[in-house]
C-alpha cells in the first residue's frame, strides 16, 4: 500500500490514497480487522523505514493525554524498559468519537490527523 503523506500550511499531517484498488485493500481490511490495525496496515511501509508510526495515546512517552484518538509519531523508539518514546512531531484524529479516520480516508480520498506539538530535543 502506497499512501501519500504531507504536511499542510497548520503543521497537520494529510494522508491520501488515490489508487482504488488499493483503497479496496484497505476497506476490505478495515471490515475484517478494524479501525487501529487498518491505519497500522495502511502506514506499514512507512513505519517500517522508521516513520509515521501509528500508536496508542495512553502507550507512549511522553503520554499525549488522556483521549483514545488514534496517534501518529514522525518517528519512535523504544527504551531500556520497554516504553514507546515519541521522536519528533505527533499528530492524533480527534474526531475518532464521531467517525472513524480510515472510513474517512476512504470516502474522502483523504484525512487529517491535527498536529499536537513536538517531542523533538
Amino acid at each position: 500500500m502506497n499512501p501519500t503523506i504531507t504536511i499542510d500550511s497548520n503543521s497537520n499531517l494529510v494522508i491520501s490514497l488515490q489508487d482504488p484498488e488499493e483503497r479496496e485493500e484497505l476497506a476490505d481490511f478495515l471490515e475484517s480487522h478494524g479501525s487501529d490495525n487498518a491505519l497500522i496496515h495502511l502506514l506499514e511501509d512507512y513505519a517500517c523505514n522508521g516513520s509515521y508510526t501509528f500508536f496508542n495515546a495512553g502507550d507512549a512517552n511522553p503520554f499525549v493525554g488522556l483521549t483514545e484518538a488514534p496517534c501518529i509519531a514522525e518517528s519512535m523508539d523504544t527504551d531500556e524498559n520497554g516504553t514507546n518514546i515519541i521522536q519528533g512531531d505527533f499528530w492524533y484524529f480527534g474526531d475518532y468519537i464521531l467517525e472513524c479516520p480510515v472510513e474517512t480516508l476512504l470516502n474522502k480520498g483523504e484525512v487529517t490527523f491535527t498536529s499536537i506539538g513536538s517531542n523533538k530535543t
